[in-house]
C-alpha cells in the first residue's frame, strides 16, 4: 500500500534544481458558480509568491469575444483549438515583446479574459495585435494599468480559501487515480488539524461525535505557536472526489467555527 499525503498539492523540485529552469508556475484550473452564472478559471497558483510578481506591477487584460458559446456562457468544443492557438500566440509574443508573464484566463459570457503582468507596457497593443492578426474575426478589447499590489490576479484569478481546499481534494483524486485507483473502494482516511486551544479541540471533537470519526491522536507541540494543538481523525470514506469533498469541506468549515485549522487528508491506494 502506497500512502498519497495531501502535501502532493505543495511539494516543489529542489531548490538547486529550480534555480536551473526557467519559471513554469503551477497551473490549475476550477469553475465558479455565481447567481446561476458558470465562469471557468485557469490560474498560476504560484505567481504571486515567486519573484515573477515583484518584477511585474502592470496587468494586461485582453478580453476576447467567442464566437461560438454555449447555454452556459462557455466556448464550444468546435472552437477550442482555435481559442488555444490565439492563447498560445499571446503569451509567446508578450512574453517575447514585453517579458509579460501570464497569470492565467477567466471565462463567462461568451468571453474570456486573459491576463498578463508586465514591467513594460509599450507599444502593447500593437504586440496583442499583432498576435491577434491572424485569428480574423474575433473581437478583442485591452486594459492596461499599473496594479503593483496584482489585485486584479488576487480578486479574479487565485482562488477562495475554499476554492483552493476543492482543489487540493481534486490533486488528491487525480493522484489517487493516476496510481491505479479507481476510486470506488472505501476505506480508511486520516484528516489532520490544529486548534488555537485545547477547549477548541474539545468543542470541535463534541461536534462531530456522532459523525462516527475515531481519534488517532492529538498533541500539543506539533502544531506550531498559531494552533499549537494538534488532532488526527479517522473514517472509513469513499474517496471519489464528491464525496471526499463533501467530507473535507464539512471539516473545514467546522475547524475555522472552531477556530482551529483543517490542515488536509491522506490515505492509500487501492487498486
Amino acid at each position: 500500500m502506497q500512502k498519497i499525503f495531501l502535501f502532493l498539492f505543495l511539494l516543489a523540485e529542489l531548490d538547486s534544481l529550480k534555480a536551473q529552469q526557467p519559471y513554469q508556475g503551477n497551473w490549475d484550473t476550477y469553475a465558479v458558480q455565481s447567481d446561476k452564472i458558470l465562469a471557468s478559471v485557469m490560474v498560476d497558483l504560484d505567481f504571486i509568491h515567486s519573484p515573477e510578481a515583484k518584477e511585474r506591477p502592470n496587468v494586461v487584460i485582453v478580453r476576447i469575444g467567442l464566437k461560438q458559446v454555449l447555454a452556459d456562457g462557455m466556448p464550444a468544443k468546435a472552437e477550442l483549438d482555435t481559442l488555444n492557438a490565439l492563447e498560445e500566440a499571446l503569451v509567446n509574443t508578450l512574453y517575447g515583446g514585453l517579458n509579460a508573464r501570464y497569470t492565467g484566463r477567466y471565462t463567462q459570457r461568451g468571453r474570456r479574459d486573459f491576463y498578463f503582468y508586465t514591467n513594460d507596457t509599450s507599444e502593447c497593443r500593437r504586440y496583442i495585435g499583432n498576435a491577434l492578426q491572424p485569428f480574423a474575426g474575433y473581437q478583442w478589447i485591452v486594459l492596461v494599468k499599473p496594479d503593483p499590489e496584482h489585485i486584479n490576479y488576487r480578486t479574479v484569478l487565485y482562488p477562495t480559501s475554499e476554492e483552493m481546499e476543492h482543489l487540493k481534494n481534486k490533486r488528491m483524486t487525480d493522484a489517487l487515480f493516476e496510481r491505479g485507483d479507481e476510486l470506488t473502494a472505501p476505506r480508511r482516511v486520516d484528516h489532520f488539524l490544529f486548534f488555537k486551544s485545547d477547549a477548541a479541540r474539545r468543542k470541535f471533537l463534541d461536534s462531530i461525535q456522532e459523525d462516527g470519526f475515531q481519534i488517532e491522536s492529538g498533541g500539543e507541540e506539533l502544531g506550531g505557536k498559531d494552533y499549537p494543538f494538534s488532532l488526527q481523525i479517522s473514517r472509513t470514506d469513499k474517496v471519489d472526489y464528491d464525496s471526499i469533498d463533501k467530507v473535507s469541506i464539512y471539516l473545514w468549515k467546522l475547524a475555522i467555527k472552531h477556530f482551529g485549522r483543517y490542515d488536509g487528508w491522506e490515505t492509500f491506494v487501492v487498486r
